[in-house]
């Protein structure tokens, strides 16, 4: 089933609140104005604001550690931007923090564009 492209617009944030700060790496394909993200954008992203205390036993998140590209899902491997898949809506993967956290796409960045 078709979902929402990602975009820089995308509003991905960790489970405790940071957001995380998209800096595409491709500038000539738009959906609603703004780069569609496209596989190893979001790996390695900044995370600012995560509420996650620092303890013995933790660590608060400070950048994406991984993209899970499930197909279909987080990404699809038949659009392509640069030799590269489009990311989706489902897109899933972990942050940097201890214990490791899911990280959220809380909106797409835009509806219409789907793959």
């Amino acid at each position: 089933m078709p979902a929402p492209v990602l975009t820089a617009s995308a509003k991905i944030m960790c489970p405790h609140g940071g957001q995380v700060t998209l800096i595409p790496k491709q500038m000539k394909v738009l959906a609603n104005g703004s780069p569609v993200l496209c596989l190893g954008d979001v790996a390695g992203s900044p995370i600012v604001g995560c509420t996650l205390p620092p303890t013995p036993a933790t660590v608060p998140c400070t950048v994406v550690a991984t993209e899970i590209p499930v197909p279909k899902v987080g990404m699809n491997p038949q659009v392509m931007v640069n030799g590269k898949p489009v990311l989706l809506q489902g897109l899933q993967g972990l942050t940097n923090s201890v214990p490791p956290g899911p990280f959220i796409v809380a909106f797409p960045g835009q509806t219409k564009v789907m793959a």
